[in-house]
């Protein structure tokens, strides 16, 4: 293995995927325990507003003894009005009821494909744990078969060891992460299966009465 490639592999370091997943859930659930160290990357507004034609509300000013014409309205834009947290405004509770089915759906699929992705990289890092295993291996048994090198070995050993130590702390909190995530996802989809064979259920026997 190039040593460039060992160092690019390195620095990119897992906070990359538990960012992804941080971002994707935030708003969710605030129990982020596992991921309290990795910088939370600002997703682009997607504000969806069904109310206003151009963003903007018009709010008219109390007036007072002083207040002229030109002064008695002032805009806003409707999304700093509602502030942080909302993904949109609707003119009724049906039509934002589908937007957050909707929301939640895509929010869904992105853990998924987060939670995926993490499982490639943890592959990614045991396939370069693997081969800096056998590579410590080889030069320990250089070391023994040529004694007068046996220094500047034990000093690339000491080396690979370093960075395979890293590695393998990386790797194990990735698994450690990934684990949590996999069982949250497995008692979602536990929890969706026992609500869809209820509403059947339910279904059902509605029709038996009707007959």
């Amino acid at each position: 293995m190039k040593k460039s490639h060992l160092k690019k592999l390195i620095q990119e370091n897992i906070t990359d995927w538990l960012r992804e997943r941080s971002t994707t859930e935030e708003g969710e659930s605030k129990d982020m325990a596992y991921t309290e160290k990795a910088p939370i990357k600002e997703a682009k507004s997607v504000f969806e507003d069904k109310v206003t034609k151009d963003g903007n509300v018009y709010l008219v000013v109390k007036p007072s003894k002083d207040t002229k014409e030109g002064g008695i309205v002032r805009s806003e834009k409707l999304e700093s009005l509602v502030g942080e947290g909302f993904i949109g405004v609707y003119t009724t509770g049906e039509k934002a009821l589908a937007a957050g089915k909707k929301a939640l759906k895509a929010r869904d699929a992105n853990l998924k494909e987060t939670y995926k992705k993490g499982q490639t990289k943890v592959k990614a890092l045991e396939t370069t744990i693997s081969e800096l295993r056998t590579q410590i291996e080889g030069k320990m048994q250089e070391a023994v078969s040529n004694p007068d090198m046996r220094e500047s070995l034990q000093t690339e050993s000491n080396s690979l060891l370093e960075k395979l130590t890293t590695l393998e702390a990386q790797c194990n909190r990735l698994k450690d992460a990934i684990e949590k995530e996999g069982l949250r996802l497995e008692k979602k989809s536990g929890k969706k299966k026992k609500e869809t064979l209820a509403s059947r259920k339910s279904k059902e026997d509605d029709s038996k009465d009707e007959e």
